[in-house]
């Protein structure tokens, strides 16, 4: 039997260098990759604005009736008669004579009383005579005090704190009873108010005003959500109770009013004007930062026969940029220059500065993506 060995050749094992040259091959590539991802997520754009508050408003004139058609209000419109009267004083003055009065205290150092009618006299050193208001009576080693007035009209009578004594006394009694003032008299002269034409014109403007508010304090609660405008008639039955030219102290105005009472509802006409609002704000762009004072209303003419009224009607509101706007979204700076960014901020409204910032600062556009792009607005006033 004849047997036969097969022989078989080994393969060559491949050589280090190989498998070095792939691994080197590799690391470079995932270097390079990570480099490629971290480039991408490390940019980074803040874009900074700063932009001014403005103000918008509506004016509007709306119509009141029962019916409430298409863009007016309903409501109702109703009048009533109420009686009002308001004193005033006068601006205007002019001097005048009086007499001076005051008050003196009587002394009596004797041991007999002093009775002293009224208009006895009571003279100064420096020779001013003043009279008792009333009788009275000095009591005997006491004093009582006393009113005065000075025997002429004018400033003479105006003295300060004096000594006095009693002519109509004995010289003996004279310095026993005697008076002093302890403060100064006034009334000599006086300013006197005078009615003038440009009080009665005024008084009449600030009347009717008034007479609102005294209207509106009186009216019961409204129901809950209804609210009502008024306005009066100009009328020519005022009373006034002086003359131009009179002297006075004060004067008043009265008189029957018609008021006119326009009622609606309030959501309503805030509806209205928010409607007319949202047409002058843009909405991709701006936002409201507050909104000012309440409604103001005012009642422009009215029908009472046919029970419709026109509404003035005025709201300001304060408006500015909004960073989440969609004229501000990131995508509107993908891949933009600084140049081309601040061109385009700039070129919107309430813009008044910008400033762009790269992170890494050697790049030379903005990042592609969302989450890379930060809007920041700043208000100034």
């Amino acid at each position: 039997m004849i047997t036969h060995r097969m022989s078989t050749k080994m393969t060559p094992e491949p050589p280090v260098r190989f498998y070095k040259t792939i691994a080197i091959t590799f690391l470079i590539l995932t270097i390079a990759l990570l480099a490629v991802v971290i480039f991408f997520t490390s940019k980074n754009a803040t874009i900074t604005i700063v932009a001014k508050s403005d103000n918008k408003n509506v004016n509007l004139a709306i119509d009141v009736s029962q019916s409430g058609v298409q863009n007016s209000l309903k409501g109702t419109v109703s009048s009533t008669v109420f009686s009002f009267t308001q004193n005033y004083y006068p601006t205007s003055n002019k001097v005048a004579n009086g007499l001076a009065t005051g008050e003196v205290t009587i002394y009596n150092d004797s041991s007999l009383d002093q009775p002293l009618v009224q208009t006895t006299r009571f003279l100064t050193a420096s020779g001013v005579l003043f009279r008792l208001s009333e009788a009275v009576n000095a009591p005997a080693n006491g004093s009582v005090k006393a009113k005065v007035y000075a025997d002429q009209e004018g400033v003479t009578g105006d003295i300060g704190p004096s000594s006095f004594t009693i002519p109509g006394l004995s010289a003996d009694r004279q310095k026993q009873v005697y008076a002093k003032s302890a403060t100064a008299m006034s009334g000599g002269v006086r300013k006197v108010g005078v009615l003038s034409n440009d009080d009665l014109i005024a008084a009449k403007i600030d009347y009717l005003s008034k007479a609102k508010a005294s209207y509106l304090s009186s009216m019961p609660a409204l129901a809950t959500g209804v609210d009502v405008v008024i306005s009066i008639k100009p009328s020519d039955n005022i009373v006034v109770n002086k003359q131009v030219g009179d002297q006075i102290d004060q004067f008043s105005l009265s008189g029957d009013l018609t008021v006119v009472l326009v009622s609606y509802t309030k959501t309503e006409l805030q509806t209205i004007v928010s409607n007319e609002l949202s047409k002058k704000i843009d909405t991709n762009l701006e936002k409201v930062l507050s909104v000012g004072k309440d409604l103001q209303v005012s009642l422009s003419n009215y029908d009472l026969t046919a029970q419709t009224a026109r509404l003035s009607v005025y709201q300001d509101v304060l408006v500015t940029l909004d960073a989440n706007g969609s004229k501000l979204g990131a995508v509107n700076f993908f891949n933009k220059s600084k140049d081309e960014i601040q061109r385009y901020i700039m070129g919107l409204s309430h813009v008044v500065g910008v400033d762009v910032k790269f992170s890494p600062g050697w790049m030379r556009s903005a990042p592609s993506a969302t989450d890379r792009i930060k809007v920041v607005v700043k208000n100034v006033k």
